[in-house]
Order: structure tokens, then C-alpha cells, then sequence
């Protein structure tokens, strides 16, 4: 038997996979004769409670079926972690759609950032042809919102798909932009459920999906109260740096960025990260003690010692010139005000870390 929302095989052993109903609900349901939903599409229905879906192969495959009904994708960017939040991936699913990209969370940058520079940014990282589908938004400051409504109006196709991974910014944004009931609407022949949603003052609906997990963001590692307590209200939190000799450096106990014997002169480095998170400064000998011992309570996040339990590390020297920042995903970046910085660097494996050109200019 099949899913009445979804149209996946209904099954009974793992709640992780497609069509998972426990037996017990399955039954009783039968025999009184109700409509039987996975456990999934029940909550989507009932609470508009979505269930986040892994970048995994099949859902790929769904993704790809999905977006074929549609011409125009919204897909949701977060700035504070553009490197966790834009894949290439699902760039590939999209090829040949009108992709409006909204860039998220913009407040949070330093306030001296300018608008103009970070659209250029943006404009050659995401290698958009027209400047006018990357949209600057903030959910929380209602910036950008209506020229964003507006921009999507005017494609006059009457529906879109929005898409992005978790704790992007998502909900909030489409929250920000409809009115009226939830409506619950899963496609034909896929497992993917989706949420209807209709736009303020038109005749236009977003279709919400579920959030999309990822295995290689800092944040991915942690329990799902941590990753709420790291998701950022406010600007994001700036400390400079200018080391005369070696010194290690905490980004709270999931990174630690180690100089030794600076150049003259000192390099200056400033790291970027969320307001949860502890910066600390110590000597290279203390630094792995602090790691060890600290997790989850001087050194957050993890929020629990044993959120990191089995973890392994890896360390790696990168040489940072002014022009570059080194990107933690999902955990901040580090950016040059006078270089070249080179550090050891250590981080859990397969936490993507990369250099990137400078999103913040050093004079700033």
C-alpha cells in the first residue's frame, strides 16, 4: 500500500527512509477505515512540520522531477555561510530554470559592508547572467522583501519552487511573504512533500519544500538544540587578532587556527563567526588540553561534550593572502586585514574548508 499523500511504499522498520508509518497507527487506521499517511506527510498536513530530506542520490532524482513542474525556483542563500549553503549540486538540478537567488541574512554582515561590492560578489560566485535574480533580503529587518515580491510577480508564472538547506532562513522568509492556510501538495510519483503556499495580495503560489541536509557544515555535527542556539540573531561576531609570536586561536572547540613564528610584520586577521560562539586566545601548548577538556561548556559550541565523541581531526597549513579569506563552512571565516597569515589549521573531517576571494575588504 502507498502513502494517500506522497505515493511512497508504506513501511513499517526505519522513520529515516520514505513511506515510514509505525505499524500500530498503520493498523488502527485501517480498520477504521481513515486515511493513511506516512508519518511524514501526517505531520506536514496537520502541523505544516516538515521532515529535512539528505542530499542523498534519490533525492536528487526527486528534486530534478519536481523542479520540471515549475519555471522559476526561489533558492534561499545564506551569506553568513555561502559555502554551506550554495552547492554546486544542486546547481546542476536546476540547469536550464529561471533561479531567482535570495540571498539571506544580510543584516548580519558588518554594517560598513557595502551593498553594491557584495552584489558583484555574489554576482561572480553564483556566475548569474543578470544581476536582477540575485535579491538581498533580511526576514527579521523586512529588507528587501518587497522588491523581492515584486521581482517575482513580474515572471507572471503564477507558481515557484523554494528550495534550500537547513537553517537557511527558509520558513521564515516564506512566512514573510504569503497568507492563508497551509495546503499540503505532494506530486505524483514522488516522495517529496511540499507546502502550498499563497503570496500576499495575488494569484501566485510558493511551493515550500523540505529543508536539505548536509554532512560537511560545522553545524551539521551538532544536536539539533545546538544547531538552534548557533543560528544568528544579530550581527556576527568580529575579533581582530595581531600575534607577535606563537599563539593558538579557539573557534569555541570545533577549530583551532595555530601561527607559529608570525613574520615581522605581524600579521592581523580577524575571524568572523556567530554570537554562540566562544573565541578564545591561548599558547600552542595549552590549546589541545582546552580541546580536550573544555568541549561544550568554556569552549561552545558543541553544547555537549559528547556532541564531538568519535570525531576525527584533521590538520591542515594554509597561506592566506589579503585577496582571500579561509572559510569554515558552517562555523565563520577568516579574514586578512594584513597578510600573508599562515596557520595550521584543525577541524573535524569532512567539514569543508577552503579559501575564497575576500567577501569583507581588509580596509574594512
Amino acid at each position: 500500500m502507498k502513502c494517500a499523500g506522497c505515493g511512497a511504499e508504506l513501511q513499517f522498520d526505519d522513520p529515516g527512509k520514505p513511506g515510514y508509518i509505525p505499524f500500530d497507527v498503520y493498523e488502527r487506521r485501517l480498520t477504521e477505515g481513515k486515511e493513511i499517511l506516512c508519518q511524514r506527510c501526517y505531520r506536514i498536513k496537520h502541523y505544516g512540520e516538515f521532515k529535512a530530506l539528505r542530499l542523498s542520490t534519490d533525492f536528487k532524482k526527486e528534486l530534478k522531477g519536481v523542479a520540471g513542474s515549475f519555471k522559476l525556483i526561489l533558492w534561499v542563500i545564506d551569506i553568513t555561510d555561502f559555502e554551506g549553503t550554495y552547492r554546486e549540486d544542486i546547481k546542476e538540478i536546476l540547469s536550464g530554470k529561471k533561479v531567482v537567488y535570495v540571498v539571506t541574512k544580510v543584516d548580519l554582515l558588518p554594517k560598513a559592508t557595502s551593498k553594491v561590492e557584495l552584489k558583484e560578489w555574489l554576482k561572480k560566485r553564483l556566475n548569474a547572467k543578470d544581476p536582477r535574480n540575485i535579491r538581498l533580503v533580511s526576514s527579521k529587518k523586512k529588507f528587501g522583501l518587497n522588491s523581492l515580491r515584486k521581482h517575482i510577480l513580474s515572471f507572471g508564472y503564477g507558481k515557484a519552487l523554494v528550495i534550500g538547506v537547513t537553517n537557511v532562513g527558509k520558513s521564515s522568509l516564506v512566512n514573510e511573504l504569503v497568507d492563508g492556510p497551509v495546503l499540503t501538495s505532494p506530486f505524483p510519483g514522488t516522495t517529496l512533500g511540499l507546502i502550498r503556499r499563497k503570496m500576499k495580495g495575488a494569484r501566485f503560489y510558493l511551493y515550500d519544500t523540505p529543508g536539505i541536509m548536509t554532512e560537511d557544515r560545522a553545524i551539521d555535527l551538532l544536536s539539533v538544540d545546538c544547531q538552534k542556539k548557533m543560528i544568528p540573531s544579530r550581527e556576527m561576531n568580529r575579533k581582530t587578532f595581531k600575534p607577535s609570536k606563537s599563539r593558538a586561536y579557539l573557534i569555541g572547540g570545533m577549530a583551532r587556527i595555530l601561527v607559529e613564528n608570525p613574520q615581522t610584520p605581524s600579521p592581523i586577521f580577524q575571524v568572523f563567526t556567530y554570537q554562540s560562539v566562544k573565541l578564545h586566545e591561548t599558547r600552542p601548548e595549552k590549546a589541545e588540553g582546552l580541546m580536550s577538556r573544555r568541549l561544550g561548556d568554556f569552549l561552545v559550541p558543541p553544547c555537549e561534550k559528547w556532541e564531538l565523541d568519535g570525531i576525527e581531526w584533521v590538520e591542515k597549513k594554509f597561506e592566506i593572502s589579503e585577496e582571500k579569506e579561509l572559510v569554515i563552512s558552517g562555523l565563520g571565516w577568516i579574514n586578512v586585514k594584513r597578510g600573508p597569515l599562515v596557520a595550521l589549521v584543525k577541524y573535524p573531517k569532512g567539514v569543508k574548508v577552503l579559501k575564497r576571494e575576500r567577501l569583507i575588504a581588509p580596509r574594512r
